[in-house]
């Protein structure tokens, strides 16, 4: 997967290979399979949905900052009832305008794309919990920096950018 430029000795991904990857990742998330979603991230990898994307997550609120732990513990917390979780969303994520582009490191590309993810929580909308059995639809953009390790290109931070990520926000307990 991927091959040198030639020019420098960079890894290159095509804008193909990157749809492959991103549209995978998609397909997991919303076939619910979280534990093949946490294989796709580099040991050092983040996924992260900032309130400010131009903030350092280290000082400044964000509405997601998951490393590896915490990825594992999201997974964990859907898979065993959490109680934000119950019943789990149905989600469709919709992928479009995905372009590549060299990142910094050699070993790394960044992709950049437009999502659509739709959501709906299955249930009775006349009981107690907020948002059951009402689609809605979150836009936003995504930012990739994937590294190529062991032959092959896995995520090194995922950042969702949420187009009202400055506006109230419901109950985000999915994976976007």
């Amino acid at each position: 997967m991927g091959k040198a430029d030639g020019v420098s000795g960079h890894p290159v991904l095509s804008r193909r290979e990157a749809e492959k990857l991103v549209f995978r990742e998609a397909r997991l998330l919303d076939e619910d399979r979280f534990e093949e979603w946490l294989k796709l991230f580099t040991g050092d990898g983040i996924y992260s949905v900032p309130s400010d994307e131009t903030a350092d997550p280290a000082v400044e609120t964000s509405i997601i900052h998951d490393d590896a732990r915490q990825r594992e513990k999201r997974v964990f917390q859907l898979r065993n009832r959490h109680l934000a979780q119950d019943p789990l969303s149905r989600t469709i994520h919709f992928v479009s305008n995905l372009e590549v582009e060299q990142a910094g490191a050699p070993d790394e590309v960044l992709v950049r794309c437009n999502a659509l993810i739709a959501e709906m929580r299955p249930g009775d909308h006349q009981g107690l919990q907020r948002g059951l059995a009402k689609p809605r639809i979150l836009p936003c953009r995504c930012v990739y920096r994937l590294r190529r390790e062991n032959d092959e290109w896995r995520i090194a931070s995922k950042q969702v950018l949420l187009i009202d990520r400055d506006l109230p926000l419901q109950n985000i307990t999915f994976i976007l």
